[in-house]
């Protein structure tokens, strides 16, 4: 069996070629972000495109984890709550998300105590889960394509350095408490952001949950660090879509299959790939945008202008969940429903009760 990886601690220094290079796509991306973040400001859908954004990143993040359920399965299921492992496991990640959202933005520092809370929440009934939630494991365990330790490409630090790894990780996070951050760490927030998530996935301090646990960090940490100052923008959709490049400069990090670990590779895809979920992002904003302003001018009732609006929260409804959101009766709910089903702008189902209705434009804006 392969030794346990002696993996550094942070932080890392890097020549001034690479930090160059670095700073040039920190530059690009920084722009990307504030843009979308100005549209966002003034958007009239922005707290609905927020919350169809973070259910899209815990579909995408549980998808890189082995999952099968898609977007349109999981705004169904805000319905019906199913309890098969998949859904529940989504689920699951948009508490912990919520959890960790909530502690940033009233000042609370992302510590090991966050972290082990949002493990808690994130191993609840899941599949892997045990008495161990929350808790640094105790027992060695392994990286590789399959649950055979002779598979394994990776083996984390051991058990008994958990503790270690995971204050100077913690440290590294939120600075010396009696030093400026630009005098222990100059790294843009960006950068750092690439290194917490490689050096958390790579001390692996849980039996499970390291993923998704670990993509969390990301925008937690972005939130911290006031690159965002919403839950605007994701990553794992992109992560998703190159999963086996993402794994394979993970493993780069780790100097596996090379004599010296390989951040530079790991944070250029993490830059570039922050780049184009920034553009992906504000061409989603841009399209809903367009669809609830030409939808809004064809309508001439104030209630059936609500319920449009409603129906961007949640883009497969009933009229009970309709009337949560809006406080409208029930009656003109339906009377709006039907107006809207008229002019092909949503679509019912053919339940003879509770029927669903379904914002198919949105939701292929969403998917896309």
């Amino acid at each position: 069996m392969k030794s346990p990886y002696n993996l550094p601690l942070l932080p890392l220094t890097f020549d001034a070629e690479t930090q160059l290079a670095f700073y040039k796509k920190v530059v690009e991306a920084s722009a990307k972000l504030e843009k979308l973040k100005q549209k966002l400001h003034y958007s009239l859908v922005n707290e609905s495109f927020i919350q169809l954004l973070t259910l899209s990143e815990s579909v995408q993040s549980t998808r890189i984890e082995g999952t099968q359920v898609t977007f349109s399965q999981m705004l169904e299921d805000t319905l019906e709550e199913q309890q098969d492992w998949e859904k529940i496991e989504v689920r699951n990640y948009q508490k912990a998300l919520k959890l960790g959202m909530e502690k940033i933005r009233i000042g609370y520092p992302l510590t090991e105590r966050l972290i082990r809370d949002m493990h808690i929440i994130l191993m609840e009934n899941a599949r892997g889960s045990t008495s161990a939630a929350g808790e640094f494991r105790k027992i060695q365990n392994f990286i590789g394509p399959s649950n055979n330790i002779k598979d394994a490409s990776y083996f984390p630090p051991e058990p008994h350095l958990m503790a270690e790894y995971m204050t100077n990780l913690e440290r590294y996070i939120n600075g010396h408490p009696y030093k400026p951050e630009e005098e222990l760490d100059p790294l843009h927030p960006l950068i750092k952001a690439a290194i917490i998530h490689a050096q958390f996935e790579s001390i692996h301090p849980f039996l499970d949950g390291n993923g998704r646990l670990g993509r969390i960090l990301i925008v937690l940490y972005l939130l911290q660090s006031k690159i965002i100052d919403s839950p605007f923008f994701f990553i794992s959709e992109e992560l998703e879509r190159e999963r086996f490049k993402y794994y394979a400069l993970l493993n780069g990090v780790r100097s596996i299959g090379r004599k010296e670990p390989d951040w530079k590779s790991w944070i250029l895809f993490f830059l570039d790939a922050t780049m184009r979920m920034a553009e992906n992002h504000y061409e989603k904003l841009d399209q809903a945008e367009k669809l609830y302003q030409e939808g809004f001018s064809k309508l001439q009732q104030p209630s059936t202008k609500k319920v449009w609006g409603a129906m961007f929260s949640n883009p497969i409804a009933t009229v009970h969940q309709i009337k949560t959101t809006t406080n409208l009766a029930a009656p003109t709910i339906r009377k709006s429903l039907a107006e809207l089903v008229r002019l092909n702008m949503i679509y019912g189902d053919d339940r003879q009760r509770n029927r669903r209705f379904y914002q198919y434009d949105l939701i292929r804006i969403m998917s896309e």
